[in-house]
Parts: structure tokens; sequence; C-alpha cells
């Protein structure tokens, strides 16, 4: 069989066709997932769209609408695929505030491997992968925290774990001459902290706050200790 009767698949393989002839080689959701986060790391979230998408694969934009109904589940589709290799802990791993530490560390590894996804997975995270909603949630719950305690500490996680990336990336007064007394006097730190040091110290803070309002309801139900 003569070069002139293959094609190139678009993951690289090659298939026996006919020149000009065929159906296009079908895509998988690798590959669409794949082409989505290299708009998001290269030029942003509000750069995803679907014309952009059948850009970066290569295919009509009537074509991608065969594999992905529109933006929205497509987003979707990014968010659970991003998420979806992250482990639940469980009690081998420890007690319920190491479980929440470990869950969340390996929500945050994901989001350190695909630049660009918090802001998406801020957005849409309770569309997207609400079995990780729900183990956070369900890790609170056993802590003892009352249902509306559940639902508030999840809605500070979400906003911290997903929100802090764009305060980090906001632009910060260096001019010391122009700031107020104490802004001029913490400014100049600001090169001593890196994105590790902001992520731990939030994470620390978060679950010694949730670890205060679970004593607090063992007390009030007279249970005693931590």
């Amino acid at each position: 069989m003569g070069s002139s009767d293959r094609s190139v698949a678009v993951d690289g393989s090659v298939t026996a066709s006919r020149r000009g002839r065929g159906r296009p080689p079908t895509l998988t959701e690798d590959q669409i997932v794949d082409a989505a986060l290299q708009i998001i790391r290269t030029d942003g979230l509000d750069a995803l769209s679907m014309r952009r998408l059948s850009q970066q694969l290569g295919r009509s934009q009537m074509a991608a609408y065969s594999y992905v109904t529109d933006k929205q589940a497509l987003l979707d589709l990014v968010a659970r695929r991003t998420l979806a290799d992250v482990e639940i802990p469980g009690e081998a791993d420890g007690p319920w505030d190491v479980q929440l530490r470990v869950l969340i560390d390996r929500i945050d590894a994901q989001l350190r491997r695909n630049p660009g996804i918090a802001g998406l997975l801020l957005q849409r995270m309770l569309h997207s992968d609400r079995r990780l909603v729900d183990a956070i949630m369900a890790i609170t719950v056993d802590a003892g925290l009352r249902d509306k305690q559940v639902l508030l500490a999840y809605s500070t996680i979400h906003t911290y774990l997903f929100g802090r990336y764009q305060v980090a990336l906001a632009d910060v007064p260096r001019d010391d001459a122009e700031l107020p007394p104490t802004l001029a006097q913490v400014v100049p730190h600001l090169g001593e902290l890196h994105g590790a040091d902001y992520y731990s110290f939030g994470i620390d803070l978060l679950i010694d706050g949730l670890r205060a309002r679970v004593a607090a309801n063992r007390r009030d139900a007279g249970l005693g200790g931590a």
C-alpha cells in the first residue's frame, strides 16, 4: 500500500484510506479536552470558544458540535476530566481534618498541573464534579459540623481554593512613596512569599477555623473534647 493510500489521524496514528475519500478520523474525548486545555493555558479561559476549539482540532466548527453540544458542555467536560483522577481519602488516611487537607491538596495539585483551570472550576465546580463536592461535605459532616455549617464551610473552601489565583495575579502597588504607612511596611516582604506560602497559610487557617467550630459544637452538645 503506497503512502498516497494512507492518512494520519488526529492522534498521529496512520490509517488506511483513499486520498480525499471517507469521513475524518473520529475525535476522542481526551483530544477534545487536551485541545481545550491548551487554549486555556496559552490564552486564558475567556479565549476558549467552540470556534477556537475547532481551529485547535483542525476541524470545522459544525464538526466540533458533533462531539460537544455547546460551550457550557465543553467547560463541564474539561472540568470533570481535570479532576477525574483525584482520589477521595478515607479513614485510613487519618482523622477528618487530615482527610480534608489531603483532599484539598490533591485538588490543588491538579490546579497547578493545569494553569488557568481554577477560574473555570470557580464557576462550574458544582455543575461538573459533584463527586468531590460531596466528598468535602461528607468529611465535614462526619467531623461534627451542622448542615448549615457544612454548606458555609464548603463555600469558604471553594472560594479560597479556586478563587485565590485571581487574587494572586492581581496587580500589587510597588511605589512605597504613595502607600499608607502599614502597606508601606508590609509590601517589601512580598518578594519573600511564594504561591505555596499563600496556599498553606490559607488552608491551615480554614481548617483551624473548622476545628474550632467542631469543638464548639461538641461543647454545645455536652460531649466535651475536640
